[in-house]
């Protein structure tokens, strides 16, 4: 007896226990649930008052604010023990220096700036020997005294001074 080879016959050849073909699935095949989950259905959306964030981020991730203010969240504390007068000490060319309070050193050093913390002069106009004000606070990220808003007592607006 010889039985017809084709899909239709192939569930009779097994019946009969002939032919190692398998049977076709006549149901859809199903992807394992581990998988189709994570690919299925996005998260719930948040309503718009839980989505809108505290802090003063855009969409573009920036805050709207210079970097200035931005490095003076960091300084905290005041510390009046550095006066709020100096001269410009010594000038680094990576844009920081050091200033000398008239009330003398303090622990032996000078203040710590840096050029972000200058208000009416560029780093480059700067001198050293230049009368200053400034406002000396703790710069809670490395725990040292530092000195912000530094405005050169002469005048000296740097008028053009910028990059090079």
């Amino acid at each position: 007896l010889k039985l017809k080879t084709g899909p239709a016959s192939r569930g009779v050849q097994r019946a009969l226990g002939r032919g190692a073909a398998p049977a076709p699935n006549l149901m859809p095949r199903r992807r394992s649930p581990s998988r189709s989950d994570s690919r299925r259905r996005s998260p719930p959306r948040k309503s718009r008052k839980e989505s809108r964030s505290r802090s003063r981020r855009g969409r573009d991730g920036r805050d709207g604010r210079d970097g200035r203010e931005k490095a003076d969240e960091k300084l905290g504390k005041p510390l009046p023990e550095w006066g709020t007068i100096g001269i410009i000490q010594e000038l680094k060319p990576a844009g920081i220096g050091f200033i000398r309070p008239h009330s003398g050193k303090v622990d032996d050093k000078d203040l710590f700036f840096h050029k972000s913390a200058l208000k009416n002069s560029s780093f480059d106009a700067l001198a050293i020997g230049d009368e200053c004000t400034y406002e000396a606070v703790l710069d809670e990220t490395k725990g040292k005294a530092a000195a912000k808003n530094i405005v050169l007592k002469n005048g000296n607006s740097g008028g053009g001074g910028g990059r090079r």
